[in-house]
């Protein structure tokens, strides 16, 4: 018996996507983090799809309130969703990827909500397991929740095999 590919589901930013079957989780990364969120034991996993600020444009280097309150509601949607459709769960890890253009203010805003983000996975028991960051090219990121592997590469490389 022969297996076709994996299934890929795309997540758009600021959305998340909750998996319990073999699928591979897509997401453009452009002054983007990607949170990968699996179990170790188990299949299960989600992916949430953070912006970090709008593509190519000067940021400002402080987080709002409002920033940090609309990913906080994302992430604890997400972690509620995956911890409800697998209750069994016990040995949740993480890998965050992320991408920033080296632009005036925009490398501190990604550090910023790094730090948010590592902090919200102590504080909810998930082990941060690696944190990548590329500077400039947009990324491709794909990440296997069943297998816990995560692999980001530049957009263009990934066109060119299409």
């Amino acid at each position: 018996m022969s297996e076709g590919p994996v299934p890929e589901i795309r997540v758009e930013p600021d959305h998340f996507d909750v998996v319990t079957k073999d699928v591979v989780l897509v997401a453009q990364l452009d002054s983007t983090f990607a949170l990968c969120l699996y179990d170790a034991v188990l299949e299960s996993g989600a992916l949430i799809h953070l912006r970090v600020g709008p593509p190519g444009r000067v940021q400002d280097p402080e987080l709002t309130d409002t920033t940090l309150s609309t990913d906080l509601l994302l992430l604890d949607r997400c972690l509620g969703e995956v911890r409800k459709v697998e209750p069994r769960a016990q040995h949740w890890q993480a890998k965050i990827v992320g991408q920033v253009q080296d632009m005036p203010g925009a490398r501190e805003r990604f550090d910023g909500v790094q730090s948010f983000l590592s902090a919200f996975l102590a504080d909810t028991n998930v082990k941060l397991i690696s944190v990548d960051t590329h500077l400039n090219h947009v990324q491709l990121l794909r990440f296997r929740p069943a297998m816990g592997h995560v692999r980001s590469e530049p957009l263009a490389a990934s066109r060119l095999g299409s």
